[in-house]
């Protein structure tokens, strides 16, 4: 326990052992060893001022489904620590200066319905929020700043749940806006209270902040990375030439996957197409680039749209975390009905996705794996149904992104370095790429020329 003088006469001193650290942990080892180090450093920071430890809930342990959308959690934490007093939510990534939180903290009524973190809001309606016309209205917090909800709010967050049930919806996409959304409109409507300590990047005063990433090793060869991208004929003058002329040029293996051939175009494959789902255009694209994964030893595909934008500089040096030699599948986790217990999570094709070689032929020789119907969407079955039947859990990684830089809140991307964007709709590609991805590309560029001779 540490004493904290406040002015807040109705505040008592909060002990250690009655805060719950929720690590958002996933089962790749990348992430799982990165889950473990925080949870000791907190240990160890902790026995360094009280005896008394914090509980420690690392969700990759629990084997539940969809518990990165935090609803599927609720009842559980209610029920294993019912006289916890605090619970704080986290991501693997986050940094945490545990005994400034608990302090902090103290300065809280635990028994109030409060809920403490670094608020983001959308200035403009936008895709990923289904276009929700609340500019400013409904704030939701930065999860890799983490958040504290109080004991109170969690009881009363889990007796709704009684009542009404979690959200009727079976797409789950932004966890932590949905999840603002059902607190305020089912959680008596309480707000996401902005506690400035809890940092969207390293400050002095940061109780919290999201830790950049770095690189395990260095940078992966572009010659161990096989691009296929997803395109068809009327797009090959209008799209393919903005890709070209921005992140595709600094690919070395690459393929443009479309439904004709065009000889003004280099490395044009010929595989079905349809114009919705994609599921057989997709698995021919797997088919096709596994045996040039196994004859070139080739450790990694990455298949994107052809309005997917990429920096390949910040993605080989993301891959260097990961072991090519494990089936992986990287990318931006979209779930289908994983809050209702019944559905699965899969890797949303238009950020763009990367599996290891050893996967890509496990997916084909997989008899499950095989589309149901041509158009069956291919990153619902492929990338989520057929992962699921092969014993593989996608990898969600925040830095690629389904949407576009202006649906997104500048205050979540300044704390990162963005992988891909996706979508020209009403923008400028390649400014985009100008502004995000140019300035890392150039800078490995000398590096990959002197490296790769």
């Amino acid at each position: 326990m540490i004493p904290v003088m406040t002015d807040q006469c109705d505040v008592s001193p909060i002990y250690t052992s009655n805060i719950v650290v929720v690590v958002l942990s996933q089962h790749e080892g990348y992430h799982a060893a990165h889950a473990k180090l925080l949870k000791d450093k907190i240990i160890e920071e902790t026995l360094a001022f009280d005896q008394n430890l914090p509980k420690f809930v690392l969700t990759h342990e629990e084997h539940l489904n969809g518990s990165w959308t935090y609803f599927p959690l609720i009842p559980i934490l209610c029920s294993r620590f019912p006289k916890a007093e605090w619970f704080l939510f986290c991501s693997d990534n986050t940094a945490i200066k545990f005994q400034e939180l608990v302090k902090l903290l103290d300065n809280y009524n635990a028994s109030k319905e409060y809920w403490l973190g670094h608020a983001l809001y959308d200035k403009d309606p936008t895709i990923i929020h289904h276009f929700a016309d609340q500019p400013k209205k409904l704030k939701y917090p930065n999860v890799a700043s983490g958040f504290a909800i109080s004991n109170t709010l969690m009881k009363l967050l889990n007796n709704r749940l009684k009542i009404h049930g979690v959200p009727e919806t079976d797409f789950s996409i932004d966890a932590s806006y949905e999840f603002a959304n059902y607190i305020f409109n089912k959680g008596n409507g309480t707000r996401l209270t902005h506690v400035p300590e809890f940092c969207g990047f390293f400050t002095a005063n940061c109780v919290t902040y999201p830790k950049g990433f770095h690189a395990c090793t260095n940078s992966v060869s572009r010659g161990k990375i096989y691009v296929a991208v997803k395109t068809y004929d009327a797009n090959h003058q209008s799209r393919i030439p903005i890709i070209s002329k921005t992140w595709l040029k600094h690919v070395k293996n690459y393929g443009l996957f479309s439904n004709v051939e065009d000889k003004k175009l280099k490395n044009v494959i010929v595989v079905p197409n349809t114009k919705l789902g994609h599921c057989a255009k997709t698995y021919a694209i797997l088919q096709h680039v596994d045996k040039i994964l196994q004859s070139q030893r080739i450790d990694w595909l990455v298949i994107a749209d052809d309005d997917t934008i990429f920096s390949i500089a910040r993605l080989t040096r993301l891959l260097t975390c990961y072991n090519p030699n494990n089936p992986v599948a990287l990318g931006e986790r979209y779930g289908f009905r994983v809050i209702h217990n019944d559905g699965y999570e899969y890797l949303t094709g238009g950020a763009g996705l990367v599996l290891s070689a050893p996967l890509v032929h496990r997916i084909v020789k997989s008899a499950a794996c095989k589309c149901p119907r041509s158009t069956t969407p291919d990153d619902m079955f492929i990338f989520g149904i057929c992962l699921n039947k092969v014993g593989v859990r996608p990898t969600h990684s925040p830095l690629f992104h389904q949407a576009r830089p202006i649906d997104y809140s500048m205050d979540y991307l300044s704390s990162q370095e963005p992988v891909s964007f996706h979508k020209f709709w009403m923008i400028d590609p390649i400014q985009v790429y100008e502004q995000w991805f140019k300035e890392a590309d150039y800078m490995l560029q000398s590096t990959w020329q002197h490296t790769e001779l």
